[in-house]
């Protein structure tokens, strides 16, 4: 068995009140070094800083369980927040704020995830701490949530803040290429009624009679606009 790895996961997120859209950012590290760095816009609609701050700490769960977590190594996990509630809300039994009360089945699967990966890592004599910390102390996740909102932020005529809609979508179809078109109607047809595409890029290109060089360049390019988010291989999720 190869040497214990130790990793400090970062979470933080940024919540507009008046629109309820926030945005979340995860920053993984293994000493100095930053292995993984997303920051993208919730999925969900949230009703509180605090639901996109438990969301930020659901997609550290899962980017954990999907790319780190190995057989053949001990790891040591340290997920790091600066919110003390969305700490409480996966490690009490049960919890007074109110909190994804009208998504509850979402709210069990977050809490279960967070359950499957303790017990996951501690089968393989590995540990995973979930602890607060100050707001100082998270500058990194901090900007890195705040620069995905202000990616969402626009200015109408009498200068207030607006946060990017739909209509900004519908603009980037019109001024979009025939193929990128053409990929988004399909990923739009092959979704469920969760935004979620279960389809390779090997599917896509396909399905759609496109190289595939085209199709991974297409995906990341949704990517970048936040109108799509890979999960993993195969498994894509439409963000608007």
């Amino acid at each position: 068995m190869e040497k214990e790895a130790t990793y400090v996961i970062y979470t933080d997120a940024s919540f507009d009140d008046f629109t309820k859209i926030g945005t979340y950012a995860v920053i993984i590290m293994q000493g100095n070094k930053v292995l993984k760095r997303t920051a993208k816009r919730c999925r969900i609609q949230m009703k509180s800083a605090t639901e996109c701050e438990v969301f930020a700490i659901y997609q550290a769960l899962n980017i954990i369980l999907n790319r780190y977590v190995k057989k053949e190594r001990r790891q040591k996990f340290k997920l790091r927040t600066d919110s003390m509630d969305a700490k409480e809300f996966f490690l009490k039994q049960k919890h007074n704020q109110k909190i994804f009360l009208d998504n509850l089945e979402l709210s069990n699967i977050m809490k279960k995830t967070y359950h499957t990966l303790c017990k996951k890592i501690s089968k393989k004599e590995g540990s995973f701490s979930l602890t607060w910390i100050p707001r100082e102390a998270n500058k990194m996740a901090h900007k890195w949530s705040y620069i995905a909102f202000e990616r969402l932020r626009g200015y109408n005529e009498k200068k207030e803040v607006l946060l990017i809609d739909k209509s900004s979508f519908f603009e980037i179809l019109l001024n979009g290429k025939r193929e990128q078109n053409e990929i988004i109607k399909y990923l739009f047809y092959n979704s469920d009624e969760h935004k979620v595409i279960l389809k390779t890029q090997k599917e896509i290109s396909n399905a759609l009679n496109m190289p595939i060089s085209k199709i991974n360049r297409n995906l990341n390019n949704l990517i970048e606009l936040d109108i799509l988010e890979k999960v993993k291989n195969g498994k894509y999720v439409i963000l608007i």
